[in-house]
């Protein structure tokens, strides 16, 4: 295992959505504070000067007590420089919680997804448009947004985010649920809105002089190139309300409730008490996390990523895919079919430019 540059502490399993997508595990366990503190002096001899610290969900604000009772355990106790980053739906967020955040530097994501909000819980709008403004008005610099869109959704795709566009905010992403098929049909959709949002946003750029769709940024997609290699369980780890550590939260939402599965073993730290008097295991473990590297991939028609020419400008996440596949390292026909879309409205972004 690496020095640690990156933490995720996932508080509670509880959440106030139930989101059509959403892969996270539901449930009742909440992190305590003694577990956090535990967890972050027995990691603190491993620890870069400076690390990422992210509070996740459930949705964190449910348990808003443990966000401020970490920051003001880090603020007194610890030798490196702490970031901090939130995820949330947003719709508890209130005035009181954004200037904590301001205060601390933190950097808010914003789960939000658009027009296709209604469809994933129609009682929110009001609230997390409520608290967009809000953010607008008091922490400008320090919040993105988030919309996900699902075959389903993708539809609303264009329209949802130029809106948020002429509203003003300043970073935003979309970001596609690659866990279930997409059809020819899903993909000459998104094909339209991509190309409907990528004239919208050069319009922008040349009235405003801004980018905010972090997609379409082309300065991000240079740095992507090169063979994509998952770090977790090497300079990051998340603690989960379990009280289990793993390499990266998203094994627990793929392998938390099959114990029974042998990559649960493969891939889980264990309980936090066997974590930190593991040793030679936990090193066996972080190992295994090595070897999830995009060139030893392979499509679900059994063609392997290596021998793929974009292979330096494509990275999936392996526990994303495996949620399509049931299989790590196993890559979903459609994810490559949404790529090429994606090239074809990138290689028109950049001629425009």
């Amino acid at each position: 295992m690496q020095n640690i540059s990156s933490l995720t502490l996932v508080l509670t399993e509880r959440c106030n959505f139930s989101c059509p997508y959403c892969q996270q595990l539901k449930g009742k366990n909440t992190l305590k504070i003694d577990a956090i503190k535990v967890f972050l002096n027995f990691l603190q001899p491993q620890l870069e000067k400076e690390v990422w610290l992210g509070f996740y969900g459930g949705e964190p604000l449910l348990a808003w007590p443990l966000i401020e009772k970490t920051v003001a355990y880090l603020r007194k106790n610890r030798k490196s420089k702490f970031h901090f980053s939130l995820t949330t739906n947003g719709s508890l967020l209130k005035e009181g919680h954004i200037l904590f955040l301001k205060e601390n530097s933190f950097k808010l994501l914003m789960s939000y997804d658009g027009l296709a909000q209604f469809r994933r819980d129609k009682n929110s709008v009001s609230a997390v448009e409520k608290a967009l403004k809000s953010l607008q008005k008091l922490y400008p610099q320090g919040y993105a947004i988030n919309s996900v869109f699902t075959p389903a959704t993708v539809s609303l795709l264009a329209d949802s985010m130029t809106a948020l566009m002429k509203q003003g905010h300043q970073r935003l992403q979309y970001t596609l649920d690659l866990s279930v098929p997409w059809l020819a049909n899903d993909l000459l959709t998104l094909a339209n809105e991509l190309d409907r949002l990528a004239e919208f946003g050069s319009d922008h750029f040349q009235k405003n002089g801004r980018r905010p769709l972090l997609n379409f940024n082309s300065d991000a997609e240079a740095d992507s190139k090169g063979v994509f290699a998952c770090f977790a369980g090497r300079d990051r780890l998340a603690l989960l309300p379990d009280n289990t550590v793993w390499g990266c939260y998203l094994f627990y939402d793929l392998l938390g409730h099959a114990a029974e599965n042998p990559d649960y073993e493969k891939y889980c730290f264990g309980k936090l008490p066997g974590f930190i008097g593991a040793g030679k295991k936990n090193r066996t473990v972080a190992a295994n996390y090595h070897d999830l590297r995009q060139d030893y991939f392979f499509t679900a028609k059994k063609n392997l990523c290596s021998l793929c020419p974009e292979l330096e400008y494509c990275s999936i996440c392996p526990v994303v895919a495996a949620l399509a596949t049931s299989c790590l390292g196993i890559i979903p026909d459609w994810v490559c079919r949404i790529r090429q879309v994606n090239d074809k409205i990138h290689a028109l972004i950049a001629r425009s430019n």
